[in-house]
């Protein structure tokens, strides 16, 4: 009698010929798309990372090469994840292509339009310095517009059409309406600047992304953007696990609700005019319960995907 090892065994071989398989070779056209197109945003996110690196300058203001790097990267990786979301969608290839155009087309006309304004020396957001700003700004807002609605149209249909196994297809209703939440601050953050713009005689000053006293729309932006890539990343790694489907639900329910937990905090700090992050606030210790939770949830795959890779194989007889 040998041992072998079954199909299904989750080894790192396996996990990246299925990773490969679904992303790439299986994928239809206008997934491929948006892979392309996230791709290319992300290298010019990393681009500006780049010549950030080399000339140095600050981290903070509407000219440093932080804004340019960000948007590169945030789009680029948002447009490749919705093209993969679109794998577990059961559509028409026709509403395929619609969506995955409008999500292309939007998201790097907006990093063009970041990048385009930082190589000009002028800020992007809220200038309305010349008529040639404003209308860039404008159309910034109208580009941005499509994204939400590509994302908003995504997100119903998953609910209602999506094809992902159990876990999964919860991480993915739990990024997208995450997602959603934080195209919601954004444009929180747009109106609330363009209502500073006749009572400030500088619309480029840092206060139209602050507020109150101290509070970062930015920070309550970024906290929700990415969990459509966290949060389906942990049920992918729990698919590999070995452990009950009941158990998967769970873990994500977790981590669910510990991310629900992290943006609750951060836009309740936000709405009460504090800093993200203030030691001496007994309401910064808020995070840590959400914190545990993700991590925990973390250590659960992590820890399920050790064992499973530790077993011993199955021994079956040979014929």
């Amino acid at each position: 009698m040998s041992t072998i090892s079954l199909p299904g065994t989750p080894t790192r071989r396996s996990m990246w010929t299925e990773l490969r398989s679904s992303f790439w070779r299986d994928a239809q056209g206008y997934q491929r798309m948006a892979y392309v197109v996230g791709a290319a945003l992300i290298l010019v996110g990393l681009a500006h990372a780049g010549i950030w690196a080399v000339v140095g300058g600050t981290a903070e203001g509407p000219l440093s090469w932080r804004k340019p790097m960000t948007f590169g990267l945030s789009f680029g990786l948002t447009t490749l994840t919705l093209g993969w979301i679109g794998g577990h969608l059961r559509v028409r290839p026709w509403a395929g292509w619609i969506v995955s155009s409008v999500i292309c087309v939007s998201t790097t006309l907006e990093v063009l339009w970041v990048t385009v304004q930082r190589a000009r020396g002028v800020p992007s957001h809220f200038n309305n310095t010349t008529s040639l700003d404003a209308g860039l700004f404008a159309a910034g807002g109208v580009t941005i517009g499509f994204t939400i609605f590509a994302i908003l149209v995504m997100t119903i249909a998953f609910f209602t059409v999506g094809t992902a196994p159990a876990a999964m297809t919860w991480a993915i209703r739990g990024g997208l309406v995450a997602l959603l939440a934080a195209q919601a601050i954004g444009v929180w953050m747009i109106v609330y600047g363009g209502s500073l713009l006749g009572a400030d005689a500088s619309p480029l000053t840092q206060s139209m992304t602050t507020y109150g006293a101290a509070g970062s729309m930015k920070f309550a932006h970024a906290v929700p953007m990415h969990a459509i890539q966290v949060l389906p990343g942990l049920a992918w790694l729990l698919s590999f696990s070995g452990m009950a489907v009941r158990r998967q639900l769970l873990l994500v329910g977790v981590a669910l609700a510990g991310y629900a937990g992290l943006f609750a905090v951060a836009l309740g700090r936000t709405a009460a005019g504090l800093e993200p992050f203030d030691l001496v606030s007994a309401s910064t210790l808020l995070y840590l319960i959400p914190a545990v939770l993700l991590a925990a949830s973390a250590a659960a795959a992590a820890t399920g995907l050790f064992d499973r890779e530790a077993r011993p194989p199955r021994a079956t007889p040979e014929p």
